[in-house]
């Protein structure tokens, strides 16, 4: 996957349906039910789930103009669910997750002293978060104000699209984009009106390359 230089102000990346979006080829990644049985030492009622992941593709393009970089997640789903008004109602969401340390598992979301970084956005929420994790259980979320990540979200015709922005170098230890230099991704998606939450969802499965362009 590569991430193509643009000429565009910073708030144009952002909008989806700016044209300097038109041509950037997108990737139509594959999707499959999160492993659960991964999860046992954290949640054993988890493991028990079956039913989970019906998200089975998300579209990714992204772009950067030398100063942010912006990510590009659309996927198809019936019906959004955007707002918890019960208990036993679950949002909407999407994130993409970037290695930290070169043998970072992105299964597991990294491990004790291999970190990873995600992009975290879930339905009806104005922000984004910013995560740090090693491993299940471990996630370290921070405000969006102190990172500089940014999102704008919209569904029309029986799609989500999800646009994630923020500077190429990373604040503090978050993940720094080099043009003309390479690390990877992985994608996770939930379904909240099949009660996605946590490690119910959809996922791309191991990293994949990303390549920023110059």
């Amino acid at each position: 996957m590569k991430v193509v230089k643009v000429s565009a102000a910073n708030n144009t990346l952002s909008d989806p349906g700016a044209a300097v979006w038109n041509g950037i080829p997108g990737e139509a990644v594959p999707l499959a039910p999160a492993p659960v049985a991964l999860t046992r030492d954290v949640s054993a009622f988890l493991t028990l789930s079956a039913d989970h992941g019906r998200v089975r593709s998300v579209q990714v393009a992204a772009l950067h103009n030398g100063e942010a970089i912006a990510l590009r997640l659309s996927w198809a789903v019936a019906e959004p669910s955007d707002a918890i008004r019960d208990l036993d109602q679950f949002v909407d969401g999407a994130a993409a997750l970037f290695p930290l340390a070169r043998d970072a598992n992105a299964m597991t979301m990294g491990a004790a002293g291999k970190p990873t970084n995600a992009w975290y956005w879930k339905a009806g929420k104005q922000d984004p978060y910013d995560v740090i994790a090693e491993g299940f259980g471990t996630t370290d979320r921070r405000t969006a104000e102190a990172t500089g990540l940014s999102v704008s979200a919209g569904y029309a015709g029986g799609r989500w699209q999800v646009i994630f922005r923020r500077p190429l170098s990373g604040a503090g230890n978050s993940i720094t984009f080099v043009p003309g230099k390479s690390t990877a991704i992985a994608f996770a998606v939930w379904e909240g009106r099949n009660r996605d939450r946590s490690g119910r969802k959809s996922v791309s499965g191991e990293f994949m390359p990303l390549h920023v362009g110059t």
